[in-house]
C-alpha cells in the first residue's frame, strides 16, 4: 500500500484553485484505489467530509498533524504552485501542478523577482510537473531551464454547472431587456474595461460584469463605467451558481476579453449553455476555445462591436454550432481529470 498525499487546502476558496479542489477532491475520494492510501490536506471544517478511509491533515495545523500521523509519504501532490508546505523525505516523489506564470506580466520589480525565484525553487524540488494547458507548459519551458524535466499537460475540468436550480439575479430589473454577460475576478488582467466603450454600439443592450470586486482594479472599472457606461453597464459583484445559470441561459453572448489565462474555465462553462463566446486571442484562450469562439485581435471599441455583431448574426442557441460547442466543452470534465491524475500517481509509484 502506497501513501499518496494531495493538498486540497483551497477547498473553501472562491477562486480557480477552490473550484478545482471542490470538484477533484470528492471524485478522488470515491475512486477505487486498492493499492493507494489517500492523505488529504483540507480546511479544518472538511476533516472527515470525504470518508473515514482517508487520513486528514488540517490546513491550520499541517506540521503538527503530519508529525502526529507519522506516516511515510510515497507521493506528495502539490495541486498548485502557491503551496505553503512541502513534506515527506528524500524518497518521497514530489508532483507539482503549475497553473500559470501570469506574474511575469503582472508583477514588477522585487515582487516579480520573488515570484520567479519561488517558482524556480518549487519546480527544482519537484520530480514531476503538470501544467493545466499547453500554453502554460510552453511558458515554463520558455522562461525556465528545466534540464529535461518532464512536464505533462492535464487540462482542468468543468463541473456540471448546467445541472441545478436557476434564479434571476436581483439586479435584473427587466427580463425583456437584451444583455451581455461576463464573469471573473475583477482584476486588471481580465481587461473588462475594454467592454465599456464597446457598449456604445449596442444601445439596446445591457452588460453585466460579475465576480469578486475587492481588487483595486474594480475602482478604476467603476470610474470608467460611470463615465462611459451610459447607465447600461453594471458591475454586479459576486453571484451564486443559481444566478450564474440564469445569466448563461438568458444572455445573448458571453464576452471574455481577458489578457492572461492559464486555462479559462468561464468560456467552457458558457459553451455548456449554448452561449456564443467572444474571447481575446491571447494566452491559453485560443487553445481552450479552439474553433468554438469568435476572437478579438485588438480592443478598439468599434472593431470589437463588429466582431460581436457578425458573430451573433448567424448564431442560434439551439443550432448545430451551439450543440457542437456544448459537446466540445463536455470533453473537459472532472471524471477525465481524476482518471488522468490517478493514472499518473500509479505510473510514478510503479518504480518505488
Amino acid at each position: 500500500m502506497k501513501n499518496v498525499l494531495v493538498d486540497f487546502s483551497h477547498l473553501n476558496d472562491f477562486n480557480g484553485f477552490g473550484e478545482i479542489a471542490r470538484n477533484y477532491c470528492p471524485r478522488l475520494a470515491k475512486a477505487v484505489l486498492p493499492d493507494i492510501h489517500l492523505i488529504m490536506i483540507v480546511p479544518d471544517d472538511k476533516v472527515g467530509a470525504f470518508g473515514n478511509h482517508i487520513t486528514y491533515i488540517r490546513r491550520s495545523k499541517k506540521r503538527e498533524d503530519l508529525k502526529k500521523i507519522n506516516i511515510n509519504i510515497d507521493l506528495w501532490h502539490a495541486t498548485d504552485q502557491q503551496y505553503h508546505l512541502r513534506g515527506g523525505n528524500k524518497n518521497t516523489i514530489q508532483l507539482l501542478t503549475v497553473h500559470d506564470l501570469n506574474f511575469l506580466r503582472e508583477k514588477k520589480g522585487i515582487h516579480k523577482l520573488r515570484h520567479i525565484i519561488q517558482l524556480k525553487w518549487r519546480m527544482h524540488r519537484s520530480d514531476y510537473l503538470t501544467a493545466i494547458s499547453g500554453y502554460v507548459k510552453k511558458d515554463i519551458e520558455g522562461y525556465y531551464n528545466m534540464g529535461g524535466k518532464r512536464i505533462d499537460v492535464i487540462y482542468n475540468g468543468i463541473g456540471n454547472l448546467e445541472i441545478g436550480e436557476r434564479r434571476k439575479p436581483a439586479f435584473i430589473k427587466d427580463e425583456s431587456e437584451p444583455f451581455f454577460f461576463t464573469i471573473g475576478q475583477i482584476r486588471e488582467k481580465k481587461n473588462f474595461h475594454t467592454l465599456v466603450p464597446m457598449m456604445s454600439h449596442f444601445p439596446k443592450h445591457k452588460l453585466y460584469i460579475c465576480g469578486d470586486d475587492h481588487f483595486a482594479y474594480a475602482n478604476e472599472l467603476r470610474r470608467i463605467i460611470d463615465e462611459q457606461g451610459e447607465g447600461r453597464v453594471v458591475l454586479a459583484g459576486k453571484i451564486s451558481d443559481e444566478e450564474k445559470r440564469w445569466l448563461f441561459e438568458h444572455t445573448e453572448a458571453f464576452l471574455f476579453p481577458s489578457r492572461l489565462e492559464g486555462f479559462g474555465i468561464p468560456v467552457l462553462e458558457a459553451m455548456r449553455f449554448g452561449c456564443k463566446v467572444f474571447s481575446s486571442n491571447l494566452s491559453s484562450l485560443p487553445e481552450v476555445c479552439s474553433e468554438h469562439a469568435s476572437y478579438w485581435d485588438n480592443f478598439e471599441p468599434a472593431y470589437m462591436a463588429k466582431v460581436v455583431s457578425d458573430g451573433l448574426s448567424a448564431w442560434d442557441k439551439e443550432g448545430e454550432e451551439a450543440k457542437s460547442a456544448a459537446e466540445y466543452s463536455r470533453g473537459f470534465n472532472y471524471d477525465t481529470y481524476t482518471e488522468k491524475y490517478i493514472s499518473l500517481y500509479q505510473k510514478l509509484l510503479e518504480g518505488k
